[in-house]
């Protein structure tokens, strides 16, 4: 008997549902929602086919719409919000794939997944509540540009610190 090293449908449905909290918060301008539901497609389709490369690529489509709503002035609650829904839909996505690589599509590992998307929302959520915390206290006003460097570095270093 061979094992096939890809996700359950499942495991892909469950990846994917902080995407599609990214990609409804991002409707507050349409370009940002055209990019980033066509970036949750291909998150989509880069975990059902267990493709690193390709979940990337999807997560870096989401994260343009969010970048350009932050460009156009979207409020930075919301920023806060799709960027955390956009880190979980990346980490879980991977972490699916990883998974599927290991054991196969016929192992039971549901809940792992919805481990990790439970931890991942609660990590992302806090550091972004304080995040927006800050933004709020302080007394200087963000420019979009200020705000879109911001998110662009908070980007980088998630990608720096993923194993």
């Amino acid at each position: 008997m061979s094992v096939v090293r890809r996700p359950a449908r499942e495991s892909v449905w469950i990846a994917l549902a902080p995407g599609v909290v990214a990609v409804l918060g991002l409707a507050v301008n349409l370009g940002s929602f055209v990019v980033a539901a066509a970036g949750l497609a291909v998150v989509g389709y880069g975990t059902d086919r267990a493709s690193r490369a390709i979940v990337t690529a999807g997560s870096g489509l989401i994260f343009a719409g969010v970048l350009n709503a932050g460009a156009r002035g979207a409020p930075p609650a919301v920023l806060l919000l799709v960027t955390a829904a956009t880190i979980v839909t990346w980490t879980t996505a991977e972490h699916v794939v990883g998974l599927a690589e290991h054991l196969g599509r016929e192992a039971p590992v549901q809940r792992s997944i919805l481990v990790h998307l439970g931890g991942a929302t609660l990590t992302t959520l806090v550091a972004g509540g304080i995040g927006l915390g800050v933004f709020l206290a302080s007394t200087a006003t963000l420019t979009p540009g200020v705000l879109v460097f911001l998110l662009v570095g908070s980007g980088l270093l998630l990608y720096a610190l993923e194993p």
